[in-house]
């Protein structure tokens, strides 16, 4: 195989990822007994090919992919969530019954691979953000 050829394999798989389909953006209605967590990345072409898990003490909450979006009811405490690729990133929050919580998951691009970077936003950006997807 050619360096031609490599290269062009690259790109079509770097395509196909980034231009995978999202998932919906409509996010449920809070519990009144249990917390909603919504984790939601934004589409972008920098670093769209980049996935990574988010864990919880729970398990994996799911795979947060380029425009996608993720949640889970939570009880009411303190959870963290983090992902690992080659460094690690987490956020914690405290939930309460019947609120939602909004992270916005990005990638930050790194000399070797994407990083994933987890940050709490409020809900007016978050729905200006998924308003997006």
């Amino acid at each position: 195989m050619t360096v031609r050829q490599i290269l062009i394999a690259f790109l079509a798989i770097n395509f196909a990822l980034v231009s995978e389909k999202s998932m919906s953006a409509e996010i449920p209605e809070a519990d009144p007994d249990k917390g909603l967590v919504v984790i939601y990345r934004v589409k972008n072409f920098k670093g769209g090919a980049v996935r990574f898990n988010v864990h919880h003490s729970d398990g994996v909450i799911g795979t947060l992919t380029n425009g996608s979006v993720l949640f889970t009811y939570l009880e009411p405490g303190q959870h963290t969530f983090w992902s690992q690729v080659i460094s690690q990133d987490s956020v914690t929050l405290t939930v309460e019954a019947g609120k939602i919580y909004y992270v916005e998951g990005k990638t930050q691009l790194g000399v070797y691979a994407g990083r994933p970077k987890f940050t709490q936003v409020s809900e007016s950006q978050a729905k200006a953000d998924l308003a997006k997807l």
